[in-house]
């Protein structure tokens, strides 16, 4: 399909002014071509320096879909088994659990049943098992008390960076080569990407990561924790210059530099099914959907992909954030045959809402109607109530920081939801949609607005966790 590259700058342009972002990188691609590639406002504010479309950017997890890539082709060639037993591979790496074997194919997944901190001991620290101070980690022995496992593997999800290391550690192995010399190997140079770099240090023409002032759910967070508040200095009147360097640990999970000219090369590639880098069979099994709580939610999992719907459009991609200021979305319309890439030197909450603007224009500003269902006292009867995450902290610990426990809640004859934390602290309005049986709309202000799964006592979030009605919580 065609695209109005005039609009499409005046949008880039309206959102760096809008949301007063450092800088923006925005690429669109084709399965043919690059269609348009270009930098908005500073990848370094103090200097004025300009973002450009060959301004390295930290990606993220991004890096997990290359990670899959290469992890996969050693699958092709009968090197990897998706059933093989995680410890089998990796003797080293002690998993604490009561529960069946960890295998290959939980890794790609997120339903490992580990999470975003080896053990629960270390919940106050989380990050600091994410972040190095000087590299990656040694993975096979960086547990040396093992790893909390806090559900039967491939039935419930959690996200786990720690599972995507582990996962570079067993194609390091297998190839007798380090992770990142094969990622270069098969991916970069293969693609001609020379602006890109598998090793987390910092390069010449690199952005300048900012953030904005703590969140209140921040705030709180350190409150508890006893964390001492120190404001950085503001460069202008909102954006924070990062200071410290947190190197990604789990390389594999989330390592990669690269520039949005390279990043669209690796777009295109991927709306060409790798070019040859995996058989086109290999590649369409990672779209095929390893796990979905309710398959009427816009998101699913593949394998290393997220699979979803935004304005009723067929997507896949990832997104990726990196601690210190850079923000990354690939995203991937193939009914459209478009490819979208958008790169920010910010940590920031915004990303989701900046993206769904682009896409929107993107796609030619679509007319979305999502039906909103008034919701029976039958129905009221049955979801009304308290929702609370699954026992294993280490394994719900991202949505037990971002949301809390939510609520369902009736309200001058309407109904609402309401968490602890995040965007949801004050209550929403939620409806009965036309997506599923079980499928409800909250009425949030998104252009693509967030969808819930409620049934048998569970509520789903479209971001994959899954919360239980606690029949004996209070409202509040």
């Amino acid at each position: 399909m065609s695209i109005d590259i005039n609009l499409l700058k005046q949008k880039a342009e309206e959102l760096v002014e809008k949301y007063k972002l450092p800088g923006m990188g925005l690429g669109v691609v084709s399965s043919k071509e690059i269609l348009f590639s270009e930098g908005f406002g500073y990848s370094e504010i103090e200097t004025k320096t300009k973002h450009t479309d060959k301004t390295i950017q930290r990606i993220g997890s991004i890096t997990k879909t290359m990670t899959a890539i290469v992890a996969l082709r050693l699958v092709e060639q009968g090197k990897l088994d998706m059933e093989a037993i995680v410890t089998e591979l990796i003797p080293t790496i002690k998993f604490n659990t009561t529960f069946g074997p960890i295998r290959v194919k939980h890794l790609f997944t997120h339903t490992s049943g580990i999470g975003e901190m080896p053990e629960k001991k270390d919940y106050a620290t989380a990050d600091m098992k994410l972040w190095g101070d000087s590299g990656e980690f040694d993975i096979p022995n960086h547990y040396p008390n093992g790893i909390d496992v806090d559900f039967e593997p491939g039935t419930d999800w959690h996200y786990a960076n720690h599972a995507w290391g582990i996962l570079g550690a067993i194609v390091a192995k297998i190839e007798n080569d380090t992770w990142q010399n094969v990622v270069e190997k098969e991916i970069f140079n293969k693609l001609d990407m020379k602006d890109s770099y598998s090793s987390d240090d910092p390069v010449d023409g690199m952005s300048v990561g900012y953030h904005r002032d703590l969140d209140q759910d921040s705030l709180d967070r350190d409150e508890l924790i006893g964390e001492s508040l120190v404001y950085g200095d503001l460069v202008d009147d909102i954006n924070i210059r990062g200071i410290k360097y947190d190197y990604v640990g789990t390389a594999a999970a989330g390592s990669v530099l690269s520039s949005l000219e390279d990043m669209c090369k690796y777009t295109k590639s991927l709306l060409n099914k790798t070019e040859g880098i995996i058989s086109e069979k290999t590649f369409d099994s990672m779209l095929e959907i390893q796990y979905a709580p309710d398959p009427g939610l816009s998101i699913r999992m593949g394998l290393g992909f997220q699979v979803k719907r935004i304005f009723n459009e067929h997507s896949f991609g990832h997104n990726g954030g990196v601690s210190g200021g850079w923000n990354t979305v690939m995203l991937l319309l193939p009914e459209s045959d478009l490819g979208v890439m958008i790169h920010l030197n910010l940590t920031s909450g915004l990303l989701e809402t900046i993206t769904e603007e682009i896409v929107y224009i993107l796609l030619g500003q679509p007319d979305i109607e999502n039906k909103k269902i008034s919701i029976s006292k039958e129905e009221q009867s049955k979801i009304l109530g308290v929702y609370r995450h699954r026992p294993g902290f280490v394994a719900r610990s991202r949505p037990i920081r971002s949301y809390g426990r939510i609520q369902i809640i009736n309200k001058d004859d309407r109904v609402f939801i309401q968490s602890r934390r995040g965007g949801w602290r004050t209550p929403h309005p939620v409806y009965k949609s036309n997506l599923g049986e079980n499928i409800f709309i909250v009425d949030d202000g998104n252009l693509n607005p967030t969808l819930l799964s409620i049934s048998d006592n569970t509520l789903t979030i479209d971001r994959l966790a899954s919360l239980d009605k606690d029949p004996r919580a209070k409202n509040w």
